[in-house]
Parts: C-alpha cells; structure tokens; sequence
C-alpha cells in the first residue's frame, strides 16, 4: 500500500509541533483526544492498533447507514485525524521488539491501559526509557498508578458519580444527572495533553524524560468545573453543595435559565444590575408602568412579584422565534442566545464565514467535514490527512526504523506484526 498524499500539496507550511514524534497507544476517548492535539498541530503521531481489531472508538459509532463500519465510525474519524495507524501486537516477542524500537525515537508516548498492562508485557516506563531516557511517558487511568482504587474499573459516568458533579446537578426531587456526550473523557485528555506538554518542556531543558500519571477522577476534580469549587466549600464551610433548580455555581444571577420560543428555546443570564436593565427595557414594549416597577430593582419583595416579571418575560419570548429573540437581545447587549441543534451550528453564517469547517476525503467513507482550527494562530492547526484505516503505515513506518526487525517492505503493504 502506497502512503496516503497529504491534503496540502508539497506538505505545506511548518506547524509548531512538526518536530514531534508522539507513540500513540490509547485505545479509548481520552488518550486519542490528548494526541490528537499534537498531531492536528504538527506532530507524528504514530496510533499503535490492535491487529484485526483496531481503537475501541473503531467500533462506537455513529456509522453511516448505522451499520457498524471499524473504518467509518465517526467518533474515531473525529479524534485520529493526523495520524498513522501501525498494525501490532506487542503481546509477541517482535512486536514487543517493534514497540521499544518505536518508543527509541519518539519524544512522547502516551498509553491508557490499566495500570500494570505494560508491565505485564516488559514496556513498563523502565524499558522505555532505557529505550528511550529522553521520553516523556503519560499514563492515563481512571484512579492513577497508585491508591486503593488503582485497579478499580470505571466509566466516564462512575468518574462524574464519584466526583460529585451529579450530585450537584438537577433538581433536588429527581435523580442525579450527568454530563452528556464524551465531555469527561475529552476534559482528561485535554490536561493529559497540557501535562505532556509541560514534560517535553522539561525534557528539553534537562534531556531527561518522564513519567506522568493522570488520573481521571483527579483532573476531573482540578478541572474548571463545579466539582473544585464544591471541593473547597466542603473543605472550608463544611457545607455539602445542595441540589437545585438553580445551582450553586450560578452564584448572584437573579434571572436566569431556558425560556421557550415559538420555535425553539433561549438561555438568558442576567447576573447584574446593567443586564438587567437592558432586560426591563427590552419586554417593557413600550408598558412605562412595567418600566417603572421593575428597573433599577435587581431583586423581588415576593414570589407572586417574582412570577408577574417571570410571565412577562415568558410571554414576549414566547410570541417570536428563538433567532428574532437573540437578535434583539444581543442588539441590546444582554447575555442571550439560541439553543441551537447541530443542523444549525453546521450551517451557521459565522462559522462558515469564518472557515470552520474543513471539507476532506477518507478513503472508506469519501468527502466529509471535519470540524476546524480550536483556536488560531500562526502555524497552528491544519488536516493534513483524514484518519488512517487500519494498519494503513505498519510498511512504512516499520520500514523508516532501519533495522533488521523492520524489514523495507511488509508483505501486503500493511501486514500485523
């Protein structure tokens, strides 16, 4: 098999991480958000894959068609961009051999096992670095390398239950609930990613490697989240955060919340006297006494005050569309926006006039958009190439070692070693 061309004709311009090297060996959200990264920034990021088998996120979908697809699942087109996938198994003496062979010349590794895995199979931190003393080695596991719950098993919904945010999270008579979507496991692999970056640093100015545990639960925790702030309440007031329509984080905010359109909702957040203002002045509608009774208030002498302002609010929200709403409230400067679906973020005026969003082929599936730069500068992000099949650089990449364990051509291009 051919190596796949770059999107960019002649390579393109430098990235700031174009002089990385990043072994991959996650197999699950965390560990493939963390490199992902890198290598959407400019790393060689080499995706070590179980033979046959692949990345657990190969087989969660969605897939086109909801047919179960290794090669089209979207969550892992989504975090494997950038990257080259080498089919192997280093549960056997060569792949093992491979592995270390890889790891002598990379700068990063990051791995996602239980803690002990490596171990198991002699690639533990010790032989790499004797490998490689120059590696910085993340480790990534739901509770870190050491503790009583080391070898505890955990999901993203257990980490956010133990920590907890779903404690802290709806109304007081229903049960807890939790963060949607991969927003824990994508938070730790974004702290992996600031850890590991903080290590090359380190390993740069001292020519040592390292080793650095993440532990889930705890970057959860030290997080920008709700949990830290819960954390120090406890430790100072010893107040537990109690559960509630309005939230604790909310903190001042007198009017705040979802507020139903005609054809959708809005979230309005008025946690000041000048917001609120622009609010009254906004739903009065021309109603000077309504004006007059409620401007310059920010608060309410009784629950039936409160509700008159409420179902004002709510009525004159209710007569328009979401989009007119936010209109207006933004042209009144107040903090209010649609809830948009993701049909409507993907056809956005602002994000296509800005360039989000990046059209490229894969192989398996054809043109797709890919979401764009998280953040820009100056020989930041780019999509080099779409995520790779399978195996798709195990010649390559074997055959860029240079040693008798790598032969210069692997039968069929992509053969599991």
């Amino acid at each position: 098999m051919t190596a796949r061309p770059a999107l960019t004709a002649g390579g393109g311009p430098s990235q700031v991480f174009d002089d990385l090297r990043v072994l991959d060996l996650s197999r699950w959200v965390a560990g493939e958000f963390c490199t992902k990264t890198f290598a959407d920034f400019g790393a060689d990021v080499i995706k070590i894959e179980k033979p046959g088998e692949g990345s657990l996120t190969r087989h969660r979908g969605p897939y086109p068609g909801d047919t179960h697809n290794p090669e089209a699942s979207a969550l892992f087109l989504h975090l494997n961009t950038n990257k080259r996938s080498v089919s192997l198994d280093f549960s056997t003496t060569i792949g093992r051999q491979l592995l270390l062979e890889l790891a002598a010349k990379a700068d990063l590794v990051v791995e996602s096992f239980r803690p002990g895995t490596l171990e198991c199979h002699g690639i533990g931190p010790r032989a790499l670095h004797e490998a490689n003393p120059r590696a910085v080695i993340v480790r990534i596991s739901a509770f870190g390398q050491t503790g009583r719950y080391r070898d505890h098993e955990a999901t993203g919904l257990v980490l956010q239950a133990m920590g907890g945010p779903l404690n802290a999270t709806g109304a007081a008579d229903r049960p807890p609930h939790r963060k949607p979507g991969m927003l824990d496991h994508c938070t730790i692999g974004r702290m992996a990613a600031e850890a590991a970056l903080g290590g090359l640093f380190s390993a740069r100015r001292s020519g040592r490697g390292s080793v650095i545990d993440v532990s889930g639960m705890e970057a959860l925790l030290a997080g920008a989240d709700r949990r830290a702030s819960y954390l120090l309440t406890a430790a100072y007031a010893g107040m537990n955060a109690p559960r509630g329509v309005r939230s604790p984080h909310r903190g001042a905010a007198t009017f705040t919340g979802s507020f139903r359109c005609r054809d959708g909702h809005v979230m309005l957040y008025v946690a000041n006297q000048v917001f609120w203002n622009r609010l009254v002045d906004l739903v009065a509608a021309g109603d000077d006494g309504f004006r007059t009774r409620f401007r310059d208030r920010f608060s309410f002498d009784s629950p039936e005050e409160q509700r008159a302002f409420r179902d004002r609010v709510e009525d004159w929200f209710a007569t328009r569309s979401k989009h007119d709403v936010m209109a207006h409230g933004q042209a009144a400067g107040i903090p209010l926006t649609a809830f948009l679906d993701v049909g409507e973020v993907a056809d956005s005026e602002h994000f296509r006039g800005r360039g989000y969003f990046i059209k490229a082929d894969h192989p398996a599936v054809g043109e797709l958009e890919y979401l764009g730069a998280p953040w820009r500068m100056r020989s930041g992000w780019r999509l080099r190439r779409t995520a790779p099949l399978l195996g798709e650089d195990t010649a390559d990449v074997l055959a860029e070692l240079n040693t008798p364990l790598a032969p210069a051509e692997a039968p069929g291009g992509a053969e599991p070693v």
